[in-house]
């Protein structure tokens, strides 16, 4: 088969695919009509899965930008139907591995030496194999124990590919569906790819962030390993954890979940609104608790920087909303560049208590009615880029919210960070709402990492 024939029926799936789930929701909800909510719940619930599913399959047979996408989707606890959860969760762990002799084969490529020479031992077993990379233990001559990550070889002509049928879906999407800016999002993924497949650009960002968090004792971001570093190998020190979304681990572990969302809200509240810089791609898989509670961030392929106007105008958004101040919220709005439809006071509160509330979860049908009532009445035109990686954080403290039954919101999460980035002051050691995060609580002395 030749690579144009290849690339062309790859289109075609994706195309596919994405008409059949797309007329699939337009049939069901003709079918819905005069059924009582039972009936009409038994029928989405079956539509929901039926997509979930196509979109593994699809995903796991065609892998690169595919898995990153359901990944991505799977991991929104807080907005998609439970099936969806359900079913591309898995794709955090059921991405098929390639084979060993490959793997090693680019490790002695890239970094000029034979294995043996390089490691004392190396696992062939993975411990991930993710969209773009598949990452194995080893150990350096010298008994450190490391991670090394290494780049499919066929991935950066599948990306490119892979975006611009994307493109192409979220253009007809977006001629149908106008109540979000959805081509913003596609050109920021665009944007941002082809900087996730160079490990010598994630490495200085993954330094710089570590840098940046250094005086947060509850946080770890692992080191880059000197001089075992190329574009497509990535050597760094071994972190041992559970994921953070596992609570069994964590109660077996002794650790305190209220503890872990405070620590993730110190990681991305200080890295949005006070640096600048943020880990972009916060999926469950990428995050680790260790026994003594600290949080580890890893994979620093996906990192924003923001500019001084966006960082500061997502913590006037963040402050408003808190405030309920519809005047302060617009005034955030322009100063980001997001544009509504309308400035009408009662509609705003209504989108931005969407964005930042986390009791709304799993598909609930009256919250999808009022989200899509909202939007209908005033659809967001525009979203700058900036913006757009920043509500993937917000999906995962709304997902931790939700997922480790913490009693707070991602606005409570993100308030101090907010403020202390406006008025110029420290950050702050927790969140408001019944006491900082990280000091409450039985076992919070474990968590708090000093």
């Amino acid at each position: 088969m030749s690579a144009s024939l290849h690339r062309s029926q790859r289109s075609l799936r994706v195309a596919w695919n994405a008409a059949v789930i797309y007329l699939g929701y337009k049939w069901t909800q003709r079918r819905v009509r005069g059924l009582t909510a039972a009936q009409a719940a038994t029928l989405w619930d079956a539509q929901h899965d039926r997509s979930a599913k196509r979109l593994f399959d699809l995903a796991v047979s065609l892998q690169a930008l595919m898995i990153k996408a359901g990944q991505f989707i799977g991991a929104r606890a807080d907005i998609v139907p439970a099936p969806y959860v359900h079913r591309l969760g898995a794709l955090h762990d059921r991405v098929p591995p390639r084979s060993a002799a490959l793997i090693r084969a680019i490790i002695e490529r890239e970094l000029g030496r034979p294995i043996d020479e390089l490691f004392s031992h190396f696992d062939d077993r993975p411990l991930a194999a993710a969209s773009l990379a598949q990452v194995h233990r080893a150990r350096l001559p010298n008994g450190r124990q490391v991670v090394v990550k290494v780049q499919y070889p066929e991935v950066g002509d599948l990306v490119r590919l892979d975006m611009r049928n994307l493109e192409t879906v979220v253009r007809l999407l977006a001629r149908r569906e106008s109540r979000f800016d959805y081509c913003a999002v596609a050109a920021e993924l665009a944007r941002e790819m082809p900087r996730e497949l160079d490990f010598v650009h994630e490495a200085e960002m993954q330094r710089r962030v570590a840098a940046n968090l250094a005086g947060e004792t509850r946080l770890v971001v692992p080191e880059v390993i000197s001089g075992m570093l190329t574009r497509h190998v990535l050597v760094s020190n071994y972190v041992d954890g559970a994921r953070v979304l596992d609570l069994a681990a964590l109660d077996r572990m002794g650790v305190d979940p209220v503890a872990v969302a405070g620590a993730l809200a110190a990681a991305y509240g200080r890295q949005i609104m006070i640096d600048g810089l943020f880990q972009a791609d916060p999926h469950p898989g990428n995050i680790l608790v260790r026994r003594d509670g600290k949080v580890a961030l890893l994979d620093f392929g996906l990192t924003k920087e923001l500019p001084d106007q966006v960082r500061l105008g997502f913590a006037r958004l963040v402050l408003a909303s808190n405030g309920r101040d519809p005047a302060a919220v617009l005034a955030a709005f322009r100063e980001l560049g997001i544009r509504t439809r309308h400035d009408e006071p009662a509609s705003l509160l209504t989108l931005v208590r969407l964005l930042f509330d986390a009791r709304p979860v799993l598909g609930d049908p009256a919250v999808v009615r009022e989200s899509n009532t909202a939007l209908d009445h005033n659809p967001i035109n525009a979203i700058p880029h900036d913006l757009i990686l920043i509500g993937r954080v917000i999906g995962l403290l709304r997902g931790v919210a939700v997922s480790l039954a913490t009693p707070f919101t991602p606005m409570q999460m993100l308030l101090p960070y907010a403020r202390a980035a406006v008025e110029g002051t420290p950050a702050p050691a927790g969140v408001e709402g019944g006491g900082p995060l990280g000091v409450e609580g039985g076992r919070s002395s474990t968590v708090a990492g000093g």
